[in-house]
C-alpha cells in the first residue's frame, strides 16, 4: 500500500517500482513483480542512472528462470 501511493504521488519513482515489484514477487506475483521491475528498470535506464538498471535487469532475470 506505501508504494503504491509514493506511485500515486510521483509515478517516475523508479524506486517505488522496484520495491513494490520485489514485495509483489515474494508474495507470488511473479507476473506482476516482473512487470513493476521492468517499470523500474526504464525509469532508471531513462534517468542515467546505471547501476540501478543493471540491478534490476538482474533481478528480472532471476525471476524468469
Amino acid at each position: 500500500a506505501d508504494y503504491n501511493q509514493a506511485l500515486r504521488i510521483n509515478p517516475n519513482n523508479a524506486l517505488a517500482y522496484g520495491n513494490r515489484g520485489n514485495a509483489r514477487a515474494e508474495l507470488g506475483d511473479k507476473q506482476g513483480g516482473i512487470a513493476d521491475l521492468q517499470k523500474a528498470a526504464d525509469l532508471f535506464r531513462q534517468q542515467g542512472n546505471t547501476a540501478n538498471y543493471q540491478k534490476v535487469l538482474e533481478l528480472i532475470r532471476k525471476l524468469q528462470q
